[in-house]
């Protein structure tokens, strides 16, 4: 089964964080993703402002059905920074890769590429 067609799990409060072998293991499967200061990371072009805010008004409300929020940031005024973490466990969980490949092939879907 693809990673973005697995159900998120409701409540991982009481689950221990990913090692590092099975983030290892799951980086191959996001591959427009990054570890970057323990969080699952990508960074979205934008061809200015409005775009940006766009996606990240998109990007908001595609998380907020799943119940399970990145942090986002516009930088540079065109840029959007995506990163998913668990913090109710202190690490990454299967959630945030999940997440992280239904954003992905959502954006591959669309206009033929990530942005």
């Amino acid at each position: 089964m693809a990673l973005s067609s697995e159900p998120i799990s409701p409540d991982v409060a009481d689950t221990a964080p990913l090692t590092r072998r099975e983030i290892a293991d799951l980086l191959p499967e996001v591959p427009d993703w990054s570890l970057e200061d323990r969080h699952l990371h990508a960074r979205f072009s934008c061809a200015g402002f409005a775009e940006a805010m766009a996606f990240l008004r998109e990007v908001a409300a595609f998380s907020a059905r799943e119940n399970h929020l990145p942090d986002i940031a516009i930088r540079m005024g065109r840029y959007v920074d995506v990163a998913w973490y668990t913090y109710a466990i202190g690490g990454l969980s299967r959630n945030d890769f999940i997440m992280a490949a239904r954003l992905s092939e959502m954006l591959r879907h669309r206009q033929g590429g990530i942005l």
